[in-house]
């Protein structure tokens, strides 16, 4: 499909995972493990000043500990701010930027993937829908299960964190469905901790209802001297189709100390470009 750019809305999409971004308010309604180490002010205006080189219309962040902590680094005249509701330290967060859309609804969190069945919580997805005047995208951030990114989960012995993220896998269906269901175009975006690809177990059960776009598959991430990627986006068919090719990007630290990464984040941003028809 090719989109008329004099009539089309272009925007940059990012999820970036800041890395326990949380402050000493924070840590005082939600303790944090006792090795985290908290940022201090030079800290929050370095990644402020990472976040302004972004420069992205919509950022889906994680491991956030609150609205307040991020606007740390993220300009309240610039952006609106949405959060899960979750009881933990770190939370899915986006941060849309004012003016773009005509209208943009929370929905409920995805509390399933943060389910009691669970040893411990982990993180619901944040579910948002972004209207323009002509179409609308319902956004789903997550951030699922560590400690499984390659391990196939087709087999039959699993270790429990695998255990864990198998059991996410037809949560995220069943949402998947459901917005098939209501023809409404979306993308899932977030840390996967997974490397998702077609040919693999978790993303071949996701899309046996329909074709989904997975941008970073296949490729390598240049983030702290490089692996395959974790962090990235699931486009729908309609999404996929406002995708601008060649679009996907990875924003470097100047910074290539690995000391650096607590005072930034063990992940760097990725992005991808949309063009939405705005007729």
């Amino acid at each position: 499909m090719i989109i008329d750019s004099a009539h089309a809305k272009n925007l940059k999409l990012a999820t970036w995972n800041v890395e326990w971004l949380v402050s000493q308010k924070d840590i005082e309604v939600t303790p944090i493990p006792h090795d985290v180490l908290l940022r201090q002010p030079s800290d929050f205006q370095e990644l402020l000043q990472y976040n302004s080189k972004l420069d992205a219309d919509i950022v889906a962040l994680q491991e956030v500990g609150s609205i307040g902590t991020l606007n740390s680094i993220f300009p309240k005249n610039q952006y609106l701010f949405f959060i899960s509701n979750d009881p933990v330290a770190q939370h899915p967060a986006l941060a849309i930027r004012k003016n773009i859309f005509d209208h943009i609804q929370q929905n409920p969190d995805l509390t399933e993937l943060n389910h009691a069945a669970f040893s411990r919580p982990l993180r619901s997805g944040l579910d948002v829908t972004v209207y323009t005047q002509h179409d609308s995208i319902r956004i789903l951030v997550v951030h699922l299960k560590s400690g499984c990114q390659d391990y196939p989960l087709d087999r039959q012995q699993l270790k429990k964190s695998c255990l864990l993220l198998k059991e996410q896998q037809p949560i995220l269906q069943e949402w998947i469905k459901k917005r098939l269901e209501e023809k409404q175009a979306f993308i899932i975006l977030g840390d996967f901790n997974r490397v998702v690809s077609p040919n693999e177990f978790f993303f071949k059960e996701l899309s046996t209802k329909t074709s989904l776009t997975i941008p970073t598959a296949y490729k390598a991430n240049p983030c702290w001297n490089g692996n395959y990627f974790i962090d990235g986006f699931l486009l729908d068919p309609i999404t996929t189709q406002w995708l601008i090719p060649n679009s996907l990007r990875v924003m470097k630290y100047k910074e290539q100390d690995f000391d650096q990464q607590n005072k930034l984040s063990d992940h760097c941003p990725v992005s991808i470009r949309l063009s939405i028809p705005d007729k």
